[in-house]
């Protein structure tokens, strides 16, 4: 059975990814399960960048086809913050907690309809030197206070604001999670390449 490397060691992004492949014969492999313990640099400039930072990374060091995605909240009245730079702000790296308290602080003065934003994601598939592909995929809503607990690892959706479901992306039913869901729509995007080459 061929494999596919996951580019991630957060096992909730594992478990979405892995139920997007379901369908695929492949065995879907994390770095740790490979013992590679080294992580990338991640010091592109984009979402793109870094997505293809990762999938380099790890396809050098295992020699397998690789899937690796980067990606972030993007706050049109913040000039597109954090974006790339989602974890770090000004130089500290911040929990969630941290990272959700600094967005509503940021916006406390923004009225409400000007406090668009959009989650946004760009996945790689590496599949040998010469082969490699890119998807993104954006979902868009609003940034609003509220008392939805983080889900540990995604402080954002307790504060993304979906419209059109009068709801916050982490109160998503599992059905409206995988219908929204922008790294799954990234990677169905690649699907075609993945059944092609594993």
């Amino acid at each position: 059975m061929s494999k596919l490397l996951i580019a991630t060691r957060n096992p909730g992004k594992f478990r979405e990814i892995r139920a997007v492949l379901e369908s695929l014969a492949s065995e879907l492999v994390t770095p740790d399960d490979l013992g590679i313990s080294e992580e990338p640099v991640e010091d592109g400039e984009t979402f793109a960048e870094n997505s293809l930072l990762k999938a380099n990374f790890f396809w050098q060091r295992s020699g397998l086809p690789v899937l690796a995605d980067d990606g972030g909240l993007e706050v049109d009245a913040l000039g597109g913050r954090p974006g790339v730079h989602s974890r770090v702000i000004n130089g500290k790296r911040l929990n969630d907690q941290e990272l959700r308290d600094w967005i509503l602080d940021q916006l406390r003065d923004v009225p409400e309809a000007k406090r668009t934003a959009k989650l946004k994601t760009v996945v790689t598939l590496r599949i040998t030197q010469d082969r490699n592909w890119q998807a993104e995929a954006v979902h868009r809503g609003l940034i609003r206070r509220s008392d939805v607990p983080i889900d540990p690892g995604y402080p954002y959706r307790s504060i993304f604001w979906i419209p059109e479901l009068h709801k916050f992306y982490a109160e998503l039913t599992p059905a409206e999670h995988e219908r929204l869901n922008h790294r799954r729509q990234a990677i169905l995007k690649l699907l075609p390449y993945i059944q092609q080459y594993l």
